[in-house]
């Protein structure tokens, strides 16, 4: 049974942490002008606030998937993080939680649509504001991703392209320096419907120097190294089922990542993002043995076509395609380890 539902998260920095190599981008993303009014209920809402916000793109926007993260001016900490899918008539209904934020707070709220930031707007939390009858519309435009590469396949049918997507994928960035586990489970439970933040995943996964048994150092340690580091598949499971979501672990290949995208579950998949460069092995006082890889780093699949997978990537919050080969690469050198995320 699921214990809470959290949609606001607090963080000291958005982290970015790139990974390297060089990913091509098949014709399957196109890149589409939009222009989208978004309007908000207030701008100067109280605090303990919930403000309407409706992102409206028109038809062309259906299906397109919008994301609203309002992080404070000061310390980049995020106040309150939302995503959805837009509905036919493109439109996107998403809200402000004020609850994070105290009186006084300057806020910088963010409007992203297929992982493509477009712009936003101040907004400033008051003593005594209201939580609309103060609209404001905000005009804003970009080149997104078209919606039928980001969005718009249902799980387990071939888009034109030859493409499985899961729809509802967004971009989405870590908020520390190892923290992409975290935020990939919530890119993750976000897809399907109930968004738990990275801080609430972490509160409920123990600590340990075995990674298969816990997080291992320090979540605000610099990328890279295998003193801070981080966690790998099987101690997420009862993290999600505290919350309400199943999760199947697999080291499998192309054909069981297929399967498990087929089926609508997006899936977490753990890689050495600068190849073997300095694995070892490490053990525990009973002698069990687990591997550990500079430069680990974890990131979402959420669909494939004939020539690799999309990608949503907590490192740098971007929606993005990575041919089989290099990401096959990659993943092989963690074994293939992969969490399947469903209800």
């Amino acid at each position: 049974m699921r214990m809470r539902r959290a949609c606001t998260a607090v963080a000291t920095a958005f982290i970015a942490v790139l990974v390297g190599g060089s990913f091509g981008v098949p014709s399957a993303i196109a890149q589409n002008a939009v222009t989208v009014w978004t309007e908000f209920a207030t701008v100067e809402p109280g605090a303990g606030c919930v403000v309407d916000v409706s992102v409206d793109g028109g038809g062309g926007m259906a299906g397109a998937s919008v994301a609203l993260v309002v992080s404070d001016d000061t310390s980049g900490a995020v106040i309150s993080s939302d995503s959805g899918t837009a509905n036919d008539s493109g439109i996107a209904w998403l809200v402000i939680d004020t609850s994070a934020a105290g009186a006084g707070s300057k806020g910088w709220a963010s409007v992203s649509v297929n992982g493509t930031y477009l712009g936003g707007q101040t907004i400033w939390v008051t003593s005594d504001g209201g939580c609309g009858g103060a609209p404001t519309m905000v005009t804003l435009s970009g080149s997104v991703a078209s919606n039928s590469s980001a969005s718009s396949a249902s799980s387990g049918d071939s888009a034109s392209s030859g493409a499985v997507i899961i729809p509802g994928a967004f971009g989405y960035q870590q908020q520390r320096g190892l923290s992409c586990e975290y935020a990939s489970l919530a890119i993750a439970t976000g897809m399907l419907g109930d968004w738990v933040s990275e801080y609430d995943f972490e509160s409920v996964v123990p600590l340990s120097d075995n990674p298969h048994w816990g997080y291992r150092g320090n979540i605000n340690g610099s990328w890279g190294n295998t003193t801070d580091y981080g966690v790998y598949a099987a101690p997420l499971v009862p993290a999600l089922n505290y919350f309400g979501f199943q999760g199947d672990v697999f080291y499998g290949g192309r054909a069981d990542l297929m399967y498990q995208i087929d089926l609508g579950r997006p899936t977490l998949v753990w890689i050495g993002a600068r190849g073997e460069t300095g694995s070892w092995s490490e053990y525990t006082a009973d002698g069990s043995r687990f591997q550990l890889t500079p430069y680990m780093h974890v990131v979402v699949i959420y669909g494939y076509d004939d020539g690799g997978v999309y990608v949503s990537d907590p490192g740098n919050g971007s929606l993005t395609w990575w041919d089989w080969g290099s990401f096959e690469g990659m993943w092989g050198v963690m074994d293939g380890m992969a969490l399947a995320v469903h209800w």
